[in-house]
């Protein structure tokens, strides 16, 4: 398993389809019902921004991108396999 962050950028008319999609892939995660190989951490909005950022845990980037371009989202999406060097706690 990796590691990634989904980086999501849209317009303002593309609002009410990014906030769908969303809504979709957080049911879908609590649910349980994601595909086999891939598990939502977290997702974060950026306040008064068009901007999201999502935490995956991954078998392999291609098949996150793959999933998620079935759901054909319409807006910039950025992505990206992540190493994490600091987490509080650990040291």
């Amino acid at each position: 398993m990796v590691s990634v962050v989904v980086v999501h950028s849209w317009d303002d008319s593309q609002k009410e389809q990014v906030m769908d999609f969303a809504n979709r892939v957080m049911t879908m995660a609590k649910e349980k019902k994601l595909p086999s190989g891939l598990k939502l951490i977290s997702i974060d909005l950026g306040e008064n921004k068009n901007m999201a950022v999502c935490h995956w845990e991954v078998d392999s980037l291609d098949h996150l991108m793959q999933v998620a371009s079935s759901l054909k989202p319409t807006w910039k999406i950025d992505a990206f396999v992540v190493k994490n060097v600091y987490k509080k706690g650990l040291f």
